[in-house]
């Protein structure tokens, strides 16, 4: 029942698609669909499934009881993807600062830390908001930051990992173990799953859709993507991302939610967004600029059992 109300939420608020997809899912499980009842809720974006089965007992019989009717409920929400992706540079945070150190950094797009945030050295822009839970510092010389937001609100970073398993599952797309990718053009046209660590050695990734590590995900190399028509996010679900090398140009979204996304080297260039729970930059010459095109990468929506 689990799997089938996580299954049908993703065809959210559709009804009867949702409905037909958890029917599918409670058939592969071997039951019967007409044993099952199905309700939505929350404007149609929760899926209820509910049903009987009965249960012949073993050990029990010895005192006489036979059987029994078990009854269970499973309930999954469909949520759209979070606030966080608004942003071009966003830390999750709110016991870390998000600081940028060095020179010739260029945000184009908006900032956003859960604590505090602070910019040292020269030629730092930020073209759009820079907003903070806490304080906002800056140190050096030319430095560009005419929308400054303290005293902000904090903003979570959604789940979406469970959505991803699930498509990548059904793409046949899963690997169990450490995954490396070595110079080569990878297709992402649907989810790639890794659980475990991802290493990326000079591939170019085309296409528009995700890459789900488990673990940690690290870039070596420089020209990571194909062309800005192509957006990947690659998403490190509970560890950190890395990017390693000069000259480094990547094309999509880095996303570690519960880790942190280093970026090590100079004249590194990101066109798409860095989210993360915190960031650390090691560095000049950093670029990331934030466009449209990358959020097609995403999953339109996330899904999570709530009962």
């Amino acid at each position: 029942m689990d799997s089938a109300a996580l299954a049908g939420a993703q065809d959210l608020p559709n009804t009867a698609d949702a409905t037909a997809t958890a029917n599918q899912y409670i058939q592969l499980n071997g039951y019967d669909p007409s044993d099952f009842t199905i309700t939505f809720s929350d404007s149609n974006h929760v899926i209820s499934i509910s049903g009987t089965n009965n249960v012949g007992f073993s050990f029990m019989k010895v005192l006489g009881f036979q059987d029994s009717d078990v009854y269970s409920t499973a309930d999954a929400r469909k949520t759209v993807v979070g606030d966080a992706f608004g942003y071009t540079l966003f830390s999750g945070s709110t016991s870390s600062t998000l600081t940028l150190n060095g020179s010739n950094q260029y945000i184009g797009g908006s900032s956003h830390s859960n604590q505090n945030f602070v910019a040292n050295g020269s030629k730092i822009t930020i073209t759009g908001d820079c907003e903070a839970k806490g304080t906002i510092t800056v140190n050096g010389s030319q430095i560009n930051i005419p929308n400054r937001f303290p005293n902000d609100v904090v903003i979570n970073m959604p789940d979406f990992s469970e959505t991803l398993r699930l498509q990548a599952e059904a793409a046949g797309q899963v690997y169990i173990g450490n995954k490396t990718f070595n110079g080569s053009s990878i297709v992402v046209d649907q989810p790639i799953y890794v659980d475990g660590n991802v290493t990326v050695n000079g591939s170019h990734f085309v296409g528009k859709g995700c890459v789900l590590a488990t673990g940690n995900i690290t870039f070596n190399g420089s020209n990571l993507n194909a062309s800005t028509d192509d957006a990947v996010c690659f998403y490190s679900k509970n560890g950190n991302i890395t990017v390693n090398g000069s000259h480094a140009e990547f094309d999509g979204i880095l996303y570690a939610p519960s880790g942190r996304i280093t970026m090590n080297g100079s004249n590194q260039t990101v066109n798409g967004r860095v989210i993360a729970n915190m960031i650390t930059i090691n560095g000049s010459g950093l670029t990331i600029q934030s466009g449209t095109g990358e959020l097609e990468s995403l999953p339109l929506g996330s899904v999570e059992l709530i009962k």
